[in-house]
């Protein structure tokens, strides 16, 4: 039987509504548009049924995966900068100087801070994420800042959820913050750098002992800033 009389027939038996979801859901393959013509218009009321093609299917999934990728690429990239920083032994980056370059995204003429007269961890967090690219990027010299920052921008995670929140994992990539978010003096923050299954975390912080310090530390009991004030969370990375 020819594809023309097997419509006409489907046409007779089932009506003209079932042919048409017949034809658009592929089950007479190969009749295309020209099937189409030969049913004539759709009844009214009736809707025609768009499948997903292994091509769009394909691309969908390439979409998806280089979003993936995207946001992976960043987070290692804001990893690879922060361990590059880490001060070697025998070095002083306050007595050279090299560390006044993490105030170029400080707010205002901080700008023209230095390092030896000015607590810099929050100066090192907000540099490491601006190289890296991410956007925003927070722009404070306050350690408990960065969190306040990341609570305007709804990407700060408390450590301890309240009830009925869902408890936060950091990620590579992430800004930890020492004491409560606040625009005030005080408090710490770094950049976390990896993070094992027993939920330690590794993080490389400006500003401890005056150097560009590597830290292994349980979230829990680890504590930062002169007030050695306790983890209360995390920045998560926008975007990725």
């Amino acid at each position: 039987m020819t594809r023309s009389r097997l419509l006409a027939a489907l046409v007779g038996r089932a009506g003209r509504t079932a042919a048409v979801a017949l034809v658009a859901a592929g089950t007479l393959g190969g009749l295309g548009t020209a099937a189409a013509a030969t049913i004539g218009p759709l009844p009214a009321g009736a809707h025609a049924v768009r499948t997903t093609t292994d091509t769009e299917s394909a691309t969908d999934t390439a979409t998806v995966s280089d979003g993936v990728t995207a946001r992976s690429a960043l987070r290692e990239r804001i990893v690879s900068i922060a361990r590059g920083q880490i001060t070697p032994a025998g070095q002083d980056p306050e007595k050279t100087g090299t560390c006044d370059k993490y105030f170029a995204y400080a707010d205002g003429t901080e700008k023209q801070s230095k390092c030896a007269k000015t607590a810099w961890c929050a100066a090192f967090a907000d540099w490491i994420w601006h190289q890296a690219g991410v956007k925003p990027a927070p722009t404070t010299l306050s350690g408990r800042g960065v969190g306040k920052w990341g609570q305007e921008h709804h990407l700060f995670h408390n450590r301890q959820p309240a009830r009925g929140e869902r408890p936060y994992t950091p990620v590579p990539g992430d800004l930890v913050v020492y004491g409560p978010p606040a625009y005030a003096k005080g408090g710490h923050v770094g950049v976390v750098v990896a993070v094992s299954h027993d939920g330690t975390i590794d993080t490389v912080e400006g500003n401890v002992g005056d150097k560009v310090t590597h830290r292994h530390v349980k979230p829990a009991d680890a504590r930062g800033g002169g007030q050695k004030l306790h983890i209360s969370g995390y920045v998560s990375v926008p975007g990725a």
